[in-house]
């Protein structure tokens, strides 16, 4: 993942830095997105004794969820085919809560458990064709938060990073206005949480990729 960053800003740095390659300030896009995303992933529970033991572990491969969201972009161009953009989700995306039943400490209460990506960020580089095919590679960065009930509390795990590759098509409306299409392909780094107990529960999650759909609408200046 790092030496995929350290391309990607590589890139933004050249071209920045070329002159014929200058950024056009000028020319500046704004959009909204209706996104639909289904996700999938695989969860590790590990249950420990109050000595540290490891006591039971429990795993689930394939976890999935849709979900479907808004996000805003801004974007720059580089020139007649690439522009450079940022995207933003402002609301956070919740996956399903999960209930164990009658594993809390007392054999009967449910655990519940469930995660929200919170503040999902790219930056990304789009490169469109004359025919207005484009594509779009970018890195990702998101926050995780897990709430649960009866099983202690979970501390924020964090952000984790990612990248996502896209393919879509652009129409220009008139006017400055245009309609995208897209698809695209999301992955993320593993995420671990744990409550913090004695007897304490560990999370850990895994393999968590998506595709997304998306129609967005574009103003450019």
């Amino acid at each position: 993942m790092k030496k995929i960053i350290a391309a990607l800003f590589t890139s933004v740095a050249l071209v920045f830095s070329t002159p014929t390659l200058a950024v056009d300030v000028s020319q500046l896009s704004v959009g909204v997105s209706g996104n639909f995303g289904v996700f999938v992933a695989d969860g590790k529970e590990e249950n420990y004794t109050h000595t540290g033991t490891l006591e039971t572990t429990s795993e689930k491969h394939g976890a999935a969820f849709s979900e479907g969201y808004a996000s805003l972009f801004v974007e720059v161009a580089v020139n007649d085919q690439v522009s450079i953009g940022l995207d933003y989700v402002p609301d956070a995306i919740e996956t399903p809560q999960n209930v164990n039943s009658g594993e809390g400490t007392d054999d009967t209460t449910d655990i519940k458990v469930k995660a929200e990506f919170e503040e999902l960020t790219t930056l990304y580089v789009l490169a469109k064709s004359d025919m207005g095919v484009y594509g779009k590679f970018g890195i990702s960065t998101m926050n995780i938060d897990v709430t649960s009930e009866n099983a202690g509390t979970y501390p924020d795990p964090g952000n984790t990073d990612g990248f996502m590759i896209g393919l879509g098509y652009e129409y220009g409306a008139g006017e400055g206005v245009a309609v995208r299409a897209e698809l695209a392909y999301h992955e993320f780094d593993d995420v671990r949480a744990q409550n913090g107990q004695t007897d304490k529960n560990e999370i850990t999650v895994s393999n968590m990729q998506g595709g997304t759909a998306r129609v967005s609408l574009v103003k450019s200046f």
